[in-house]
């Protein structure tokens, strides 16, 4: 089975090729994995064991160069290659999946696609304005994916083929030690995209804390900026607690998946203040995906000889939490080896590669 990706975000790019290229299937990616053993992007390392189609990125590259310049304004930033599909590509795949910018690669060239299976995956960035734009495909026959069951909260919702979540590999994502007491966060430009991304609870939260941001854009708040792939996961390893943020309008993210598979603990942003948009609260899911438990998460916490409910949309409670990991590494270890045997069990690799098998049909 031939399969084309389309995707704006490359590391779930090199999620996606590796799970599907591992899975049997023959993957072309138009994107930084088009050639998957010399990807164009330094987030995530090569995948030499994904198939090559140098005859495709050629065709890809054509289309570029015919209408990059000539169909759009200045500065447009419009990859043709993805919005109006080489005929040879077309004609290659028996599969196309959609992650991101269906208004511009799916809607404007479906008469030349419906003929093929096409399958719209939703990533956390659909909200009802993508759902209105994509129901005449959903009539003429697109298939959906979903990747949180939250996402049925969308006014408009189109319904779904199925519901298949992100991955992780639990063998590359672990050997949390916790030794350095310090709250981490790892987002891409944390502040200057507030409020997608929740910022000011951060900030609030974490104030006075031994607390470090990371990711491009982190050195305007302290952090050391854009980390390579193994530096990052050693700070997931070494630092004693992780607090989530979001990134709005998304369920949850890639890298929530990342902490909690480590097995650092993670404490999460409540859902009120997800409210970019009027049913962003319904849409989180990151308070739930973390767990709560008694003692801490949403139950009850002792302090001082008192009993108190602990409210995570609340940054003094989250504060109260993270203080608490950082004072008990018994608590932290044991919260964070349960939040990654959760993270498993939803986004493990043999959980999400046998949904996509048995939604794909025979490699």
């Amino acid at each position: 089975m031939n399969i084309v990706l389309l995707l704006a975000h490359s590391i779930e790019e090199h999620d996606q090729v590796r799970l599907l290229s591992s899975l049997g299937y023959d993957v072309f990616s138009i994107g930084a994995y088009a050639d998957p053993a010399h990807p164009g992007d330094d987030k995530r390392p090569p995948i030499p064991e994904a198939a090559d189609h140098p005859e495709l990125r050629a065709a890809c590259q054509t289309r570029r160069e015919e209408r990059e310049g000539r169909d759009g304004p200045p500065g447009d930033r419009i990859d043709w290659a993805k919005a109006d599909l080489p005929d040879a590509v077309i004609e290659w795949a028996d599969v196309l999946i959609c992650h991101h910018i269906e208004h511009t690669w799916l809607v404007p060239q479906w008469s030349r696609l419906r003929h093929k299976r096409v399958i719209w995956r939703t990533v956390g960035q659909s909200v009802e304005h993508n759902e209105r734009l994509m129901r005449p495909l959903r009539d003429a026959g697109l298939q959906i994916v979903r990747y949180s069951p939250k996402e049925r909260n969308i006014p408009g919702y189109l319904g779904e083929d199925a519901l298949i979540r992100f991955w992780k590999d639990p063998a590359e994502w672990g050997g949390w030690t916790g030794e350095a007491p310090r709250i981490i966060n790892v987002t891409q430009h944390l502040r200057q995209r507030e409020p997608w991304t929740n910022w000011s609870f951060w900030e609030a939260a974490t104030a006075g804390l031994p607390r470090v941001p990371l990711g491009p854009g982190s050195e305007a708040i302290g952090g050391p900026g854009a980390l390579d792939y193994d530096t990052m996961r050693q700070w997931l390893r070494s630092s004693r607690a992780y607090l989530y943020t979001g990134t709005q309008p998304a369920s949850y993210t890639l890298g929530l998946i990342e902490a909690m598979m480590t097995g650092i603990p993670v404490v999460s942003i409540g859902p009120s203040w997800m409210r970019a948009f009027p049913y962003g609260p319904a849409l989180f899911e990151g308070h739930e995906l973390t767990g709560k438990r008694p003692g801490l998460w949403g139950g009850q916490w002792v302090e001082d000889d008192t009993v108190r409910q602990l409210d995570f949309d609340d940054p003094a409670d989250a504060r109260l939490a993270l203080r608490c990991l950082l004072d008990d590494e018994d608590m932290a270890r044991q919260m964070g080896a349960d939040q990654r045997r959760r993270a498993i069990e939803l986004f493990g690799r043999e959980t999400v590669g046998a949904a996509w098998r048995d939604f794909l049909g025979t490699p």
